[in-house]
């Protein structure tokens, strides 16, 4: 690798959330030259879209965006099955190869070697904390394949927050409404409370997530016909819990989230989020006016 970083591309993952944007902030502090990119899975909330939007025009950036034809849908559709814990295949196969064949089309037309960096956080979980600040990822099964550099490793929740006031720089509206994250919506790791404001916010994507649970089920019954055994289970939901064969239906798991603790008795009164802004404080400060 080359002893100057900034001989390097650089290209910065962007996902419309608080640390892929302090990403984008504190490279632009530091000066150096970057390239930013959002792996559109198909499956974000409109809120990130629009978010995505506004950082380009308060930045006066571009953001490429990457992904496969039909994003989520069609690959669910393909298998007739969601992703789960140990078949993990939306980050790899939305995220990562098509984020891998960006990376690999910017060398082939600069010549330069590329660098993926991204906004990763220690204290996000304990398999973070144990990442390297700068890395070169061998190629293999759940493997980069090239250089990665975390410059945002030992920042904070405070530090992210910060940047993004000093800059006029508002965070993602998902944060302000109570999530914790933002990326798939929602994500097969959800909350509960992130469930419940799913439900009450995007009804439609409920709705959506209901059709391809009847659309999986279906498929899976016809390609039995043809090839007997082919699945296991001829149920897919897309959250996996206790219920039958470990499937569990979107209006059970909808129904579930807005219950309190214990999961068996709905509250008198709706509760108030308590991630995201909730929790973090610091979110309420103005930015700047838009000047677009």
């Amino acid at each position: 690798m080359p002893s100057d970083i900034a001989d390097l591309h650089l290209v910065a993952s962007v996902s419309g959330g608080k640390d892929s944007t302090a990403l984008m902030l504190a490279l632009r502090e530091s000066g150096l030259p970057h390239s930013a990119v959002f792996a559109d899975t198909g499956w974000e909330a409109p809120e990130t879209y629009e978010y995505l939007d506004l950082l380009r025009r308060r930045l006066g950036i571009t953001i490429n965006v990457v992904g496969v034809e039909g994003g989520m849908r069609a690959r669910v559709l393909n298998r007739a099955g969601f992703p789960a814990r140990m078949q993990r295949w939306c980050t790899r196969e939305l995220k990562l190869e098509p984020l891998r064949a960006y990376h690999d089309a910017v060398e082939e037309q600069t010549g330069v070697e590329t660098v993926a960096v991204l906004g990763v956080r220690a204290d996000e979980s304990a398999a973070r904390a144990k990442m390297k600040p700068l890395e070169d990822e061998p190629s293999g099964s759940r493997r980069w394949g090239g250089w990665v550099w975390r410059p945002l490793l030992r920042w904070t929740v405070q530090d992210v927050l910060l940047i993004h006031q000093r800059h006029g720089i508002p965070v993602n509206p998902l944060y302000q409404r109570g999530h914790d994250r933002v990326g798939c919506y929602p994500c097969i790791y959800a909350r509960k409370e992130e469930i419940r404001l799913l439900a009450e916010h995007a009804p439609g994507r409920v709705d959506e997530i209901r059709q391809l649970e009847a659309d999986v089920t279906a498929l899976r019954a016809r390609r039995n016909e043809d090839t007997p055994g082919r699945y296991s289970t001829t149920v897919g939901t897309y959250f996996q819990g206790r219920g039958e064969n470990g499937f569990v239906p979107i209006d059970d798991v909808v129904t579930w989230s807005r219950t309190e603790r214990g999961g068996r008795q709905l509250p008198l009164l709706a509760p108030q989020p308590t991630g995201g802004c909730m929790r973090w404080g610091l979110c309420d400060t103005p930015p700047r006016d838009d000047p677009s």
